[in-house]
């Protein structure tokens, strides 16, 4: 067999095993957990964590012990604690990541074994939860909380959970928040800033118009954090990698990165087979192309190695090359191709 044969033969695997793992995984969020142990897990396992979570453990989040969250509205927006974790039923804990060994995503879910309340912010019209302080939120954001440090920038409001975090941190100095929604701005002031200490300021504008025209070096640390989920996130998150440049002495953190990545890369991995046997002619999917094009996969370590790759600074040598692009990119056109 041919090194390509290998490589194709490989793909295939890859492929059948994805899409295997996306049949079984999908709607497990916020199903019972009986029904996901014995229909959608079996099999799978390799690729779904399933933690329990104590509802006393989670309760003692410095966030959830010491902010009073009452039954809140400013404008449209709302922020209450009346949303629950219904007692074993599956949701999600973390962001997706990719196995090295298998190359196949892997997924992470959490259950409560009792009904717990959580915060959570949305807006009345129409009638939405934006976000929580929940275990998704607080694992995806610990390992930036724990390294940040000095000045840093939020680019995004929300609960302010991360902002409260990192102000009780003794290396950490200033925490400026930037949000664009006046009546999050006018939460945030009124019922939760009276709650936290003085190293957290909040201010109104646009983040990305910042991170394009302003001077932020006096920060060490910026986060952005202003989309719903990794798809929504994309078109956005090019632009900011586009402004990066901008800013050298910041270290930037993109909330959901990695689980965009994973999503970035099962697209890839649908691509890859026909890429190597040169049948996208016809086709050109931005992005995806591209980058397949500037790997030049040809065996099955090259396939690995680019999975396993770091996807920022591909992602960004993209971006750099094809500036007017990544500005205008538009996942939903780009996915209507497959």
């Amino acid at each position: 067999m041919s090194e390509k044969e290998k490589t194709i033969e490989f793909m295939d695997k890859l492929v059948e095993a994805e899409d295997i793992i996306g049949e079984y995984i999908k709607d497990a969020n916020h199903c019972c957990l009986v029904d996901v142990v014995k229909k959608r897990f079996v099999g799978i396992e390799k690729n779904c964590e399933l933690v329990k979570i104590d509802p006393k453990d989670f309760a003692q989040n410095p966030y959830i012990k010491n902010i009073n969250i009452g039954d809140w509205q400013v404008g449209d927006v709302w922020l209450n604690k009346f949303r629950i974790y219904e007692a074993k039923h599956t949701y999600v804990n973390g962001s997706r990541t990719r196995d090295p060994k298998t190359l196949t995503t892997r997924y992470s879910f959490c259950y409560f074994d009792e009904d717990t309340h959580y915060p959570s912010l949305g807006k009345t019209t129409p009638m939405s939860k934006w976000m929580g302080v929940e275990p998704a939120e607080i694992n995806t954001f610990a390992s930036f909380i724990a390294e940040a440090k000095g000045n840093v920038l939020l680019m995004g409001c929300g609960l302010a959970y991360v902002a409260y975090m990192l102000s009780l941190k003794a290396d950490v100095n200033e925490i400026t928040i930037v949000e664009l929604d006046p009546n999050v701005i006018m939460m945030f002031q009124k019922y939760l800033k009276p709650q936290m200490n003085d190293k957290i300021k909040i201010m109104h504008g646009d983040a990305i118009k910042i991170l394009q025209y302003a001077d932020i070096s006096k920060y060490q640390y910026c986060s952005v954090d202003i989309w719903h989920g990794a798809m929504d996130m994309f078109p956005i998150y090019l632009k900011c990698l586009l402004t990066e440049q901008r800013h050298p002495k910041t270290k930037f953190h993109y909330w959901l990165e990695e689980d965009l990545h994973v999503a970035l890369e099962c697209i890839w991995i649908q691509l890859m087979k026909p890429f190597i046997m040169d049948e996208l002619k016809n086709e050109y999917l931005g992005i995806f192309d591209d980058i397949l094009k500037m790997q030049n996969i040809k065996t099955v370590e090259d396939i690995r190695n680019f999975l396993l790759a770091d996807k920022r600074p591909i992602i960004r040598k993209w971006i750099m090359d094809n500036p007017n692009e990544a500005y205008n990119t538009n996942l939903v056109k780009i996915l209507a191709k497959f």
